[in-house]
């Protein structure tokens, strides 16, 4: 091999990374020529390193030195020198790293002298936070290759340029730079380079706000990086870091943990690695696993002289120490270290330091913590015109906590509403409802101040709006529209999921090993899941609550709303109705939970013919979460919002309940949208039946006898497709399919049918939900309270969709008994009349009777 020849290997090895170690290999690391030797063994020692294997790479890099300097080719010595000086840097030895890099840069100029100011400028921008040093390496780098026409080595200074800019505060430039560094990359086949800028171009649409945008480039470099058999610890963080702003803590920590063990790590990684378990940790509510993490990664830091990202390690460590209940005073000397820093290096962290350090400070009796707090929250306030809705967000939090030392009620109240609203903004963005529901969580700070002030102020109507302010946002968000290449390939996905689904089942019933089966299905169900994470949203935000809009309606449909919400531990309720709303206490949020489980298991008792207290059950539940909310509202429809937690209630079991329409709701806007509701067509009315239930769906032909109009798919002709044909636009559907609630993933939640699960995922891609939709199946009802006051599951996923009501059961149903239960309410929706009517006739006909009574209670009406 020629001299030049070998040169093109070092220079264009990312192309091919494997084919060019093997070549490196077998004709250039024996080669007599100690020369060509010298760039074989740096070719090697790159790979290596890039793998992960540090001291392997080290060895050979520094062979590749030896090497060159026996040759006693300057140049070849001082790149040698320059690749072995970052590598060292890379491996936490800065001192001797920009040794080598200075004295190598000084040795040449031309091609060689940009390629060393490239590297050095990745140390000082990457690994040491210079960045106007790194932007003065590269600007002479970059002038040096546009000159020389290496289209490879320029590719490689745009993208790093990029990385400088976004941190220098200049986005504009970053996004150009990253176009040009890809479009380079591509055009000379380089997938490492394309793959890189492909990263970095979701980097910078994350720091704008753009998680859609992010989180479908984080997916695409990962792909490239996969089929070249590579892992990116960087994209690893990023994506992480993504999941988390989402609220994804778990798909956060499953990055995390697989990048840990997936090769050798440089000590650079592993620090950082360790600094993402501890973020992890505390989104996840760890706080032993996230300091220790965090102490770790920041000492490891530490000796690699990574001050700046340290600092970062510091920050979650004293997060960690106050979640678990360390000493405020201990904490806020580390606290104030740690401000100190960030604020010099301009860290991008500073406001969330700003917050803890202030809150720690609000805790420590003395005269200087209480000036710390201000002058902290008054700092942090600044960021309240950040460009990003969350460190907006975070600069009206700094600003309300301001407004609260000093007594403002209205100031916390006013800048509550804005940090809110800057978050809404954030959510429009999102066009998956579980990213919607899940990045709820982030604002659960504020609303959870402003309505702390509103109880204090003692205005109903005002309690109310903060009540309803951060309550199933995520279902009220206009849904995101569909459509192109990303929707055919779901539906695909889709298919093929059930279809694996399918043999799943088969390969059980049989007793054949399901291992590859399940991992095969697992794969595809992420697939679905990270493409509609990608989903962008309407860019719409949901109207808050109009109180007097909300009391007209009520007023003129003759109904009260009861309005539930816990502050510190204590349930509220808010009677609206008559022109009026009213404040007030019922007790404890503990209580209200325990007397909810122990109805569902009376519940589930009289099912099963055994001896159970209903009444004792029903009594119970009034007392622990209405308490005196009824008191005065004579003979009026009744519809409740719970809180989150409090959605799976059955409410016709209460004594002042069970004899008038009860209906529920996750929010009164919700119940408002629900309420102006029309169905697309007024008389199509569908039935469907499942296989493998115990009553065989038996309600169905005596529903079916009485509504000869309405459409039944039964057995083979009930199938997913048929489903979706008849479900989409009807006004009227009635499911009597097992339904199967998943826990771990809400969306992949399913109704049985011929061919496979119809999931949650197949609904949202109707275009014209059903207005109105009737489940039969045993604990159909089941919603996942996800972030902050969010819901997930069949029936939430419905209401979002914009169908007005849903009756589904909570508990465990009688088969014979759920016959009698439906054809009452069926008969009473045929003379006209809202859900509530019908479950409310249902409960009459199953009065006196413990297992139809039991039946008719588990049911719940969800909407209108």
């Amino acid at each position: 091999m020629e001299r030049d020849e070998a040169e093109e290997l070092l220079r264009t090895m990312f192309i091919d990374p494997v084919a060019a170690r093997t070549r490196a290999e077998q004709v250039l690391v024996p080669h007599p020529d100690p020369a060509l030797a010298s760039i074989g063994h740096q070719v090697v020692g790159i790979l290596l390193r890039d793998l992960g294997d540090t001291d392997a790479g080290l060895r050979e890099l520094r062979a590749a030195l030896r090497l060159a300097r026996r040759s006693g080719d300057t140049s070849r010595s001082a790149d040698a020198m320059a690749t072995l000086g970052l590598s060292l840097c890379v491996a936490g030895h800065m001192g001797q790293g920009l040794r080598h890099l200075g004295e190598a840069a000084s040795a040449l100029e031309g091609v060689p002298l940009g390629r060393v100011l490239y590297r050095r400028a990745y140390v000082l921008g990457h690994l040491l936070a210079r960045f106007e040093e790194s932007a003065a390496d590269l600007a002479r780098a970059r002038r040096i290759f546009a000159v020389s026409g290496d289209e490879v080595w320029e590719a490689r200074v745009l993208n790093l340029q990029g990385l400088v800019d976004v941190r220098l505060g200049e986005a504009e430039s970053a996004a150009s730079a990253f176009a040009a560094s890809r479009a380079l990359s591509a055009r000379i086949g380089d997938e490492a380079g394309v793959a890189f800028t492909e990263h970095n171009i979701g980097w910078l649409a994350f720091l704008r706000g753009d998680l859609p945008r992010a989180l479908e480039q984080y997916a695409a470099a990962a792909a490239r990086f996969d089929a070249m058999g590579v892992t990116n610890v960087d994209l690893v963080l990023d994506r992480a870091t993504a999941y988390l702003s989402g609220g994804l803590a778990q798909d956060a920590l499953a990055l995390v943990e697989s990048a840990l063990v997936a090769r050798p790590l440089q000590a650079r990684e592993h620090a950082d690695l360790l600094v993402a378990v501890a973020e992890v940790a505390l989104a996840a509510g760890d706080w032993s696993r996230a300091r220790a993490a965090a102490d770790t990664g920041s000492a490891l830091m530490r000796a690699q002289s990574r001050d700046v990202h340290r600092l970062d390690a510091e920050l979650l460590s004293v997060t960690a120490g106050d979640r678990a209940g360390g000493s405020p005073v201990a904490l806020l000397r580390r606290a104030d270290k740690v401000v100190g820093g960030m604020r010099d290096a301009r860290a991008p962290q500073l406001p969330h330091a700003l917050l803890l350090g202030a809150a720690l400070a609000a805790r420590v009796r003395s005269a200087r913590a209480a000036d710390l707090a201000v002058q902290w929250l008054g700092e942090a306030a600044s960021f309240r015109q950040a460009p990003t809705s969350a460190l907006r967000a975070l600069g009206w939090l700094a600003q309300a906590r301001a407004r609260e030392l000093a007594g403002d009620s209205g100031g916390v109240l006013r800048a509550c509403e804005r940090g809110l609203r800057a978050l809404d903004e954030h959510r429009a963005t999102l066009g998956s409802q579980e990213l919607r529901a899940v990045s709820s969580g982030h604002g659960a700070v504020l609303a959870e101040l402003g309505t702390r002030t509103a109880v204090a102020s003692d205005d109903a109507r005002q309690l109310l709006r903060w009540a309803e302010r951060w309550r199933a946002t995520a279902l009220a968000t206009p849904a995101t529209t569909t459509g192109g290449a990303h929707d055919a390939q779901t539906r695909d996905d889709l298919a093929a999921l059930r279809a694996q689904r399918r043999r799943l089942d088969l390969a059980r019933a049989e007793g054949i090993p399901t291992a590859a089966l399940e991992a095969r299905a697992n794969r595809l169900e992420q697939r679905v899941r990270q493409r509609v994470l990608q989903a962008r949203g309407s860019g719409e935000i949901a109207s808050a609550l109009d109180v007097r809009e909300l009391l007209d309606a009520l007023r003129e449909d003759d109904t009260v709303l009861v309005e539930l919400t816990e502050v510190d531990g204590v349930l509220h309720a808010l009677t609206a109705g008559r022109g009026r709303v009213r404040h007030r206490v019922v007790g404890e949020a503990a209580a209200a939970a325990t007397a909810v489980d122990f109805a569902l298991f009376t519940l589930r008792q009289a099912a099963r013919g055994r001896r159970a207290q209903l009444d004792v059950a029903g009594a119970r539940l009034e007392r622990s979460l209405l308490g005196a909310a009824l008191d005065g509202v004579e003979e009026s429809r009744i519809v409740v919002s719970g809180t989150a937690a409090l959605q799976g209630v059955p409410w016709g079991l209460l004594p002042s309940l069970v004899h008038r329409p009860v209906t529920s709701t996750p929010s009164a806007r919700l119940w408002l949208r629900a309420r102006g509701a029309v169905p697309a067509d007024d008389d199509r009315r569908v039935m469907l039946v499942g296989p493998g239930l115990g009553s065989g769906g038996a309600e169905v032909p005596a529903v079916a006898a009485e509504d000869p109009g309405a459409v039944v798919l039964d057995g083979d002709a009930a199938t997913v497709a048929a489903a979706l044909a008849a479900l989409d636009g009807a006004s009227l559907a009635h499911v009597a399919a097992h339904g199967h609630f998943r826990e771990d993933s809400p969306l992949f939640s399913s109704l049985t049918l011929a061919d496979g699960p119809l999931l949650v995922h197949d609904l949202q891609r109707l275009e014209r939900p059903p207005h109105r939709v009737v489940l039969s199946a045993c604990e159909s009802g089941v919603m996942q309270p996800v972030g902050d006051q969010e819901l997930l599951g069949l029936a939430a996923a419905l209401l979002s969709m914009g169908t007005a009501g849903v009756v589904s059961s909570l508990a465990e149903v009688d088969d014979a008994a759920t016959v009698d239960v439906m054809v009452a309410l069926h008969a009473r929706l045929r003379q006209g009349g809202g859900l509530g009517d019908a479950m409310l006739a249902a409960r009459e006909v199953a009065a006196g009777d413990p297992v139809l009574a039991a039946t008719a209670a588990s049911f719940t009406v969800l909407g209108t």
